[in-house]
């Protein structure tokens, strides 16, 4: 879990401080972590890569996501503050692949050219690199402390995984009866939910169901005016936003607005690594799922957005229980570098895909998103015209688990990641592309 007293760096940024009281902490999988510290000047900084250079352009709009001209930036700012490159030393962390070595291939190892980027870059400058953890598949976190300048890099989740207790399976009925137990979607939210899935829908017949729950309205004006639908003009009213965010954006705040206030209802220690993890997961889920959609032309952006935003709703339910065995699931998941599903189904007898299908079945979700909450973890099971949306959402469910790893538990199988790929007509290569184009709010903890 995120150190409540650090200073969390999101991917694509880096901070500087030469204050004594601060922490820098950065949640690292596929992205590179680098710190550093003059001892003499008592100057620190870090730095959290996302990519190792730019895609397709020599002047990047934000330089600080890449090794090649984000660290040369943190060097340069760290320069005017007044350290110097032969009192100053560097700590290098991340860099996990994204696949198995054994189906490796070099556009597969994105951390890893931006470990080599970076390590070129610090001894080009002739800055001493004192640590270096990179590679392999775990997650880790990266702490600097400025009062000493000392960094600690450690495995992800490794606080929770030192006690055991015996789990007791659960039974479908303790199952439904936590589901009772939930607040519910409103029935006008599930509504519109299901006016979604239809292909003919209007955004006529979206307001006049909205407006029949003046909570759900607000709390979409709510949304609209949030970083990830613009943030930059005040939205009053539900036509303001029609005007100024357009359909699509519109419809997407309404859904997003209605699953947040139900993943609420799960707790940060839990399947959550700080608060509302589950629920951030799931955006960047839905917003990556999107970006995907438009790069294949294969689905309906709007329908890769919403399926990517329900996915998971099953952790919710279960999110109940698993707090409680949390030292157990943590060892068994990360020490034991067991399948996800294989997990839950030994500690609590069931996973939170077959949960999510029981409330997909309970909310009357179409054949298309059921499917997605059932297989997202493994999209050739699908039937075969979901298929595509499912591995749509599967990908990027993986690029969140990898790019992504402060927000909850997430571990995805990679091993059939290329036939995957090719079935919606992309390759590993592409993988670079759609990263780079996850607008960086979604990678911001503090958001």
């Amino acid at each position: 879990m995120l150190n409540s007293n650090a200073t969390h760096i999101p991917s694509g940024s880096f901070r500087t401080s030469r204050q004594s009281n601060v922490l820098f902490q950065a949640y690292l999988g596929t992205c590179v972590g680098i710190a550093l510290f003059d001892h003499h000047a008592h100057i620190g900084g870090m730095i959290h890569i996302l990519l190792p250079e730019p895609v397709g352009t020599s002047s990047p709009e934000n330089p600080e996501k890449y090794a090649s001209t984000g660290l040369p930036l943190l060097i340069e700012e760290l320069y005017s503050m007044g350290a110097k490159p032969s009192t100053m030393v560097a700590t290098v962390a991340g860099g996990a692949l994204v696949g198995p070595v054994s189906h490796q291939d070099i556009n597969l190892d994105i951390g890893g050219r931006s470990t080599e980027i970076a390590i070129e870059i610090l001894c080009k400058e002739g800055i001493v690199i004192k640590k270096s953890e990179t590679g392999g598949f775990f997650t880790c976190t990266l702490e600097l402390n400025l009062n000493n300048g000392e960094t600690i890099i450690r495995p992800a989740w490794d606080y929770k995984a030192h006690t055991s207790m015996e789990a007791e399976a659960l039974s479908k009925e303790d199952i439904y009866r936590t589901i009772d137990s939930l607040t519910p979607i409103p029935q006008t939210a599930l509504k519109i939910l299901r006016i979604v899935q239809q292909n003919s829908y209007t955004i006529e017949s979206i307001l006049y169901e909205l407006k029949k729950d003046q909570v759900l309205a607000a709390r979409t004006i709510q949304m609209c005016n949030s970083a990830m639908f613009g943030g930059k003009i005040k939205i009053d009213t539900l036509k303001d936003a029609l005007l100024i965010l357009g359909e699509s954006a519109l419809i997407n705040s309404v859904i997003t607005a209605v699953i947040r206030n139900y993943f609420g209802q799960s707790d940060a220690n839990g399947y959550s690594l700080c608060k509302g993890g589950m629920f951030f997961h799931s955006v960047g889920c839905a917003v990556t799922a999107e970006i995907i959609a438009v790069m294949t032309g294969r689905i309906n952006p709007q329908t890769a957005y919403t399926a990517g935003l329900l996915h998971d709703i099953g952790k919710v339910v279960l999110d109940q229980h698993i707090a409680k065995f949390s030292p157990l699931f943590f060892r068994e998941l990360h020490h034991k570098k067991t399948d996800y599903l294989t997990v839950e189904d030994k500690i609590l007898g069931i996973n939170h895909c077959e949960t999510g299908s029981m409330l997909a079945a309970k909310w009357n979700f179409s054949n298309a998103l059921t499917d997605v909450v059932l297989y997202h973890h493994c999209p050739q099971k699908s039937h075969d015209d979901n298929t595509e949306l499912v591995s749509h959402v599967y990908i990027a469910d993986l690029l969140m688990s990898r790019f992504n790893t402060g927000l909850e538990t997430d571990k995805m199988k990679s091993e059939n990641l290329k036939e995957i790929l090719s079935n919606v007509g992309l390759s590993i290569a592409d993988l670079s592309e759609i990263v780079d184009s996850i607008p960086l709010y979604i990678f911001d903890l503090n958001r």
